[in-house]
């Protein structure tokens, strides 16, 4: 995290100070604690034997995940060179034999449009993949905390693009509709994305059931969301698409597919992108989910603490691993020795707590 967002997380939690020391009881200070275990993670893990396992499961799992499926399905060529720099890469960051250059994350992911969401569901897959190995509650904690500084390298490409273009789309969908060629421009980019849609195996089924009526209803419905007269009178998204079985990895090939007809008509990338960051949002409509209430909390270049910090995979992770050092902490130990039961409900309730405030 940067040195802003930081002091912002330590003011927010100094607020909390005086309900939290309100007849508290004083505990002796020791003045040095147990050194921490000299094994690396990558030995804990279980080596380059389990690094391996780690990556084939891990890759077998992001395939089958449809928030993830979409980045990980390659040719058998692709995939073999793909999992060797994977396991390459994590058996450098968590202790081992340094075979990787980390300088290639950034250059290697910048266009691939990956975001915290996707960054957030590999953890979650890698922390599935870890506890069915039988790895350790805490040696998890670790693997993860230490994988959390590459989610910068891997979503800046996004993160930069795409607020570029939310500062561009804020100012108003008028100039953006324009450079699309207005609703005659957009209607040709429909016939574009059609022709590409129709032929993906991902998501032709949905296309081609009732192609024309399909059609027309999102044409009319795009052309509104993309700045254009609003005519649309069909049913809500939600609704349309609640038997569907539509789900993220159709929703993305979608975006991908759309991509592709805007690139095919000739435009820019930075209209593109602003093209993007307009259907995002349909995403949550189409799949059921509801989009996110403003948030109150400190903003900063449009985005509150809680997603600076990576959102809620990451803060999860930060209270499991602080709860461990507070366990370990010999001023603070006897309020968090408990047992099991109890420190899953303090785990939870300091996770909720540190949710909200920030």
């Amino acid at each position: 995290a940067d040195a802003s967002s930081m002091d912002e997380c330590v003011v927010l939690l100094e607020t909390a100070r005086r309900d939290v020391l309100i007849n508290r009881k004083r505990h002796d200070v020791k003045k040095t604690q147990e050194a921490a275990s000299a094994e690396s993670v990558y030995e804990k893990l279980g080596g380059e034997i389990g690094i391996t396992n780690l990556v084939e499961n891990m890759y077998t799992k992001a395939l089958e995940d449809t928030r993830t499926k979409s980045f990980f399905e390659k040719n058998k060529a692709k995939v073999t060179t793909i999992k060797k720099k994977m396991a390459q890469f994590m058996g450098g960051i968590f202790g081992g034999p340094v075979t990787y250059d980390t300088n290639d994350l950034r250059p290697m992911h910048y266009g691939m449009n990956v975001s915290d969401y996707h960054f957030d569901a590999i953890l979650d897959i890698i922390r599935g993949v870890l506890k069915e190995s039988g790895a350790k509650p805490k040696d998890i904690t670790d693997a993860l905390l230490i994988l959390q500084p590459v989610r910068a390298d891997v979503t800046t490409g996004f993160t930069v693009r795409m607020e570029m273009a939310r500062k561009n789309v804020e100012k108003g969908k008028d100039q953006m509709f324009k450079r699309l060629g207005g609703s005659e421009g957009i209607t040709t980019l429909m016939d574009q994305f059609f022709n590409i849609g129709t032929t993906d195996v991902r998501i032709k089924e949905f296309l081609l059931k009732d192609k024309d009526r399909i059609k027309a209803g999102m044409t009319v419905y795009i052309v509104e969301m993309l700045g254009g007269p609003k005519a649309y009178k069909g049913k809500e998204l939600g609704e349309l698409h609640q038997n569907l079985g539509v789900n993220d990895y159709h929703f993305d090939a979608f975006l991908a597919d759309f991509g592709r007809a805007l690139l095919g008509a000739g435009h820019q990338d930075a209209l593109i992108d602003e093209v993007m960051v307009s259907l995002e949002p349909v995403r949550a409509d189409v799949l059921g989910r509801s989009r996110d209430a403003a948030d109150t909390s400190v903003m900063k270049d449009g985005k509150p603490l809680l997603e600076r910090y990576g959102g809620d995979m990451n803060l999860e992770t930060v209270v499991e691993s602080m709860y461990d050092k507070l366990v370990e902490d010999p001023r603070v130990r006897f309020h968090f020795e408990k047992a099991k039961a109890k420190q899953r409900q303090i785990r939870r309730k300091m996770y909720q707590y540190l949710s909200g405030a920030f």
